[in-house]
């Protein structure tokens, strides 16, 4: 009794926020990673709390001006599981144990600042997960395309390929992985393979030790650029286009063949249909034949190669097969200043040239459940998926168990149906830290004012399970952001523990 009366008298000063808005005093911004609200703090979570609260304490002491902010990561998988095993909506679900763990963390006494709390699963956040998700697709680098994906046959969902581990098991569920060819949203996370690798070399990051290993393994170096090559059929037709990995660009003008595997999803409807297309260069009115063989040799992580014979010996041999003319004896030179012309060009015409290894592949975002971010998209019949306009934000989630109504198209007019798969939950934790500067801005994520007073964060308490996917999306975000001019730096956070 005597514990809660001395906790209780003293409880609100050593809960209190010291951040001063303004303050000439040195900030330090220290984050803890949200939890998800699972319903009771565990031992992880205390150890994470502890730590950023004895960091945050201890440059308090010191006269500096401290920001230690928290909230929740409350979408995903498990609360909608969960909730459906207790016949509950998930967001009751979430609800409740956000007020079970916000009470516990209370109780802890942790000093964190509760007037900036986020909760990613309300609408005042995710309508600026959709806002961003909108910016990605203006500058191109939103796509939709079908898909060979990991299926888990338990949360029957997909998973990225970062999700699954090393004996293709799902990385929450634990289910054997399937294959499956769906209709998917990616986001061109590729086009900053390049400042992502080179990033993880500046002096700022401090204390990243073995994660900046871990990073340029998953990235890989950066020896050539991908340029997309649109698909044509016999008669002029469009019909889509590839994504074409290629080591040398100067040498696409010398192509004489683009070759795909039988086990690629194009590769498998050719084989099946017998369609005839051919692959319109990038940089030329030259269209090139397209072949379906598991004879060459691709580059890791693809399924598809630029043939340039007068090149590579091996496909020489193969246009020669196939009597296909290229220029004999006349090898082309690999020319450094030809590469950089020719990718400035491909990127200012949205046509790729960024610079990226061949393994590193875009972020799939599409999930099949209820419990997440909408997609802001509309499928209409005249004019396909078409993007909803930012004023229209949020675009809310149906009431659990029913689907989303009839829309009208934002081009158009006509009815049109919403996008029914939600983002993956990494989506919502790729911004959060630059949400807790300005929590309460409605009209746009952040005021850049306000985020560059604070960025980098200082120190980023968290597990190291989070040292490829979560700081690889958010490095993203943020290095999307600073190239349309919303961050004044790229890097999100400097000292990790």
């Amino acid at each position: 009794e005597i514990k809660h009366q001395i906790e209780n008298k003293w409880k609100h000063v050593v809960n209190k926020s010291t951040f001063e808005e303004n303050s000439k005093k040195k900030k330090i911004y220290v984050l803890s990673m949200f939890p998800y609200p699972s319903g009771n703090l565990h031992m992880g979570h205390v150890r994470v709390y502890t730590i950023s609260d004895a960091i945050s304490r201890f440059y308090r002491l010191k006269g500096k001006n401290i920001l230690q902010p928290i909230g929740f990561d409350a979408f995903g998988l498990p609360a909608e599981n969960a909730a459906r095993d207790r016949n509950i909506p998930p967001d009751k679900w979430t609800e409740n144990n956000i007020a079970a763990m916000r009470e516990q963390l209370k109780q802890l006494c942790f000093s964190f600042d509760w007037n900036r709390e986020i909760i990613t699963c309300s609408p005042e956040y995710y309508k600026f997960t959709q806002y961003l998700f909108l910016l990605l697709y203006k500058e191109g680098l939103v796509y939709r395309e079908e898909a060979l994906v990991n299926w888990d046959p338990i949360d029957k969902t997909v998973l990225a390929d970062e999700q699954v581990d090393a004996q293709g098991r799902s990385w929450r569920s634990g289910a054997l992985v399937e294959k499956k060819y769906l209709k998917q949203w990616f986001i061109r996370t590729t086009h900053f393979a390049r400042s992502l690798y080179t990033g993880l070399d500046d002096s700022k990051l401090k204390d990243w030790k073995d994660v900046i290993a871990l990073q340029k393994h998953w990235i890989g170096e950066c020896d050539g650029a991908s340029f997309i090559f649109k698909l044509f059929d016999s008669q002029g037709g469009s019909e889509g286009h590839l994504d074409i990995w290629v080591k040398y660009p100067e040498l696409i003008p010398h192509a004489a063949f683009v070759a795909i595997s039988p086990k690629s999803v194009l590769g498998r409807k050719l084989n099946n249909e017998k369609i005839i297309l051919t692959v319109k260069s990038p940089f030329s009115l030259q269209h090139l034949p397209l072949f379906v063989t598991d004879s060459l040799d691709y580059p890791e992580g693809c399924d598809n190669k630029l043939g340039i014979p007068s090149f590579s010996e091996e496909d020489a041999k193969f246009a020669e097969k196939h009597g296909l003319s290229y220029d004999i004896g006349v090898r082309p030179c690999v020319n450094f200043d030809e590469r950089v012309r020719l990718c400035k060009i491909a990127l200012k015409n949205k046509l790729g040239g960024a610079m990226k290894s061949s393994k590193l592949k875009d972020w799939l975002i599409s999930r099949q459940r209820h419990w997440g971010t909408p997609i802001p998209i509309v499928h209409c019949g005249m004019c396909g998926p078409v993007p909803v306009s930012f004023k229209n934000l949020p675009v809310l989630l149906p009431p659990h168990g029913q689907k989303p109504p009839l829309v009208s198209c934002p081009k158009c007019g006509d009815k049109a149906s919403r996008e029914t798969d939600t983002m993956d939950t990494f989506v919502d934790s790729a911004w959060y830290f630059l949400r807790f500067a300005d929590p309460h801005n409605y009209e746009k994520p952040f005021s850049r004012e306000r985020v560059d007073s604070l960025l980098p964060v200082d120190v980023y308490v968290g597990g190291k399970e989070h040292a490829v996917l979560h700081l690889y999306y958010a490095r993203f975000m943020c290095h999307f952001l600073h190239s349309v001019g919303l961050l004044n730096e790229p890097e999100p956070f400097a000292r990790l523990l």
